[in-house]
């Protein structure tokens, strides 16, 4: 597929332009025509200085301007700590203070949302993030032109860029497939573009210049159970009281699993300012939608439930929607046949304003020992080969291998380190600032945005750091979460409901901890 294939299918049904690239934006000092691919006008445009910000029509996006530069904002932002929901207020607060001083970063990491933000001073270009990468970030300096965007193929719709080798390799490789979209380490599809590491941020000088500086280190603050809770409770009580003030119509996607009960404790005291719901695309589905109903229906809450049909035929345009979700993802491969279908059936549902979405809390939950049936023992430090055993499945082409290992080397030297004297365990910041942006980010903004926009509570730096500075047994029981709902509200496990992910079986997770333990130790 190239972008000719895309124009085609954007000419024959003009319905679909506003969701390539839906919820995107591009910044750029590059000239832009406006009215053509892709924006066909539909963008809106804003000049700041020398540079062009382009944002999708659905997409926010606020300026703050000084006499030495500005700090543009794109996505939605709120502060849980000073309780700020306005992005303006936000901005002000932020272009007081002198970037790259504690009190910057500070406030920075106190905020909750969906963004990039840029800040430009003193002819230095600062490229930040939200706490996880949920709203993926790319940036490049090619032939002297800045680009940073939300899509990689956003860039090269201007660029005509060519795959590097070892990207075509790795996503031809057979076994790709099976854990994602993800590029390792910061490397997209593109050898000149690359992702935002989240807690990093990067500076373009007025010569070209790229450097990436770590802004924020995950702390183990050494929390008891109770400490936690309460802390964690807070502010997640308090981002859903923003999240109730800035839209008028948020619904929370509900499952039977452990984040969104857990969301849905702290919205205690605001239920009546939420709807809730779920969807069902296959047979798979059927046992977290009914947990959710019922969970609901014993809070005496109204609970939707969309039923989305399994024949592509009952969805208009659904290749064409299938076609432009490959594109907005990179290209890499298709979506999967029922997801493609969620996104065309929901984009015909007016019901809601925002999705609150519980993604970003697994950074809490000891993904990778769970993954690995229970491994607590991943050693001290990260190497490039546990990085690499850890993101995909290598079994026959060792030379990929070797390769990807060598990607990890230099994403460890860049990007990896940690407090030395309140370290967490190595592969949940790994977790936290490469597979959970890599792959989550890319999903959230390159698929599920192509129906409606979404909120994520847990997405702060410093409730998730909370959520990992208890100790290893306590998050891998989720113990954290379950004393939370037994604080705000109780009813809730009092129904005996609870949805395990069916992805992650027991015998899945003895074959992946053998695989772990064998891969990681192969020394070629």
């Amino acid at each position: 597929m190239d972008k000719k294939d895309i124009q085609n299918i954007l000419t024959k049904t003009p319905a679909l332009k506003e969701k390539l690239y839906s919820w995107g934006f591009l910044f750029t000092d590059a000239d832009v025509k406006t009215n053509e691919y892709p924006f066909y006008g539909n963008w809106k445009h804003e000049v700041i200085g020398h540079f062009n910000l382009l944002v999708a029509s659905q997409q926010s996006y606020y300026v703050n301007s000084r006499k030495n530069g500005f700090i543009a904002l794109v996505g939605h932002a709120y502060n849980p700590f000073a309780m700020i929901s306005d992005e303006q207020a936000l901005l002000e607060a932020l272009s007081i203070k002198e970037f790259g001083t504690k009190e910057f970063f500070d406030y920075l990491n106190e905020l909750t949302g969906v963004f990039t933000l840029i800040c430009y001073y003193s002819d230095n270009l600062f490229i930040l993030g939200d706490a996880s990468g949920m709203q993926n970030t790319l940036y490049s300096v090619i032939d002297g032109r800045v680009y940073v965007s939300s899509h990689t193929n956003l860039v090269n719709d201007f660029l005509d860029l060519q795959w590097s080798d070892y990207a075509k390799s790795l996503c031809n490789y057979r076994f790709f497939k099976l854990l994602g979209n993800a590029m390792p380490g910061d490397l997209t599809q593109f050898e000149q573009v690359k992702r935002l590491v989240p807690n990093h941020y990067i500076c373009i000088d007025k010569n070209g210049k790229i450097t990436s500086h770590r802004f924020y280190t995950p702390k183990d603050l050494h929390l008891s159970i109770d400490e936690a809770a309460e802390k964690a409770s807070d502010i997640l009580t308090r981002n859903l009281q923003l999240i109730a003030k800035k839209w008028d119509r948020a619904a929370i996607s509900m499952t039977g699993g452990c984040d969104s009960k857990t969301t849905l404790s702290c919205a205690a005291g605001l239920y009546d300012q939420f709807s809730y719901f779920s969807y069902t695309s296959s047979e798979s589905e059927q046992v977290d939608v009914e947990a959710a109903h019922n969970i609901c229906e014993a809070l005496n809450l109204s609970h939707k439930i969309y039923t989305i049909n399994e024949n592509d035929a009952d969805f208009e345009h659904v290749e064409e929607i299938r076609a432009i979700l490959r594109w907005n993802t990179g290209d890499i491969r298709d979506s999967n046949r029922n997801d493609v279908r969620k996104r065309a059936f929901f984009c015909r549902v007016n019901d809601f304003d925002i999705e609150v979405k519980s993604w970003a809390s697994e950074i809490g939950r000891a993904y990778y020992s769970k993954r690995f049936n229970g491994r607590k023992n991943f050693g001290d430090k990260p190497s490039p080969r546990k990085c690499t055993t850890l993101y995909k499945f290598f079994f026959n082409n060792r030379k990929l291998v070797k390769q990807t290992d060598k990607v990890f080397e230099e994403y460890l030297n860049t990007f990896f380190e940690q407090d030395s004297s309140k370290p967490v365990d190595w592969q949940e910041q790994f977790f936290w600032e490469f597979r959970v942006p890599s792959w989550n980010g890319l999903v959230i903004t390159g698929e599920h945005r192509f129906s409606f926009d979404i909120t994520i509570p847990y997405n702060n730096r410093l409730l998730l750091e909370i959520l990992l500075s208890v100790p290893l047994e306590a998050r891998i029981n989720d113990t954290v979460y379950s004393e939370i709902r037994k604080r705000m509200n109780p009813m809730i496990d009092s129904t005996g409901i609870a949805v395990t992910n069916l992805k992650h079986t027991n015998n899945r997770a003895r074959a992946e901890r053998i695989y772990y333990s064998i891969h990681s130790k192969i020394p070629f």
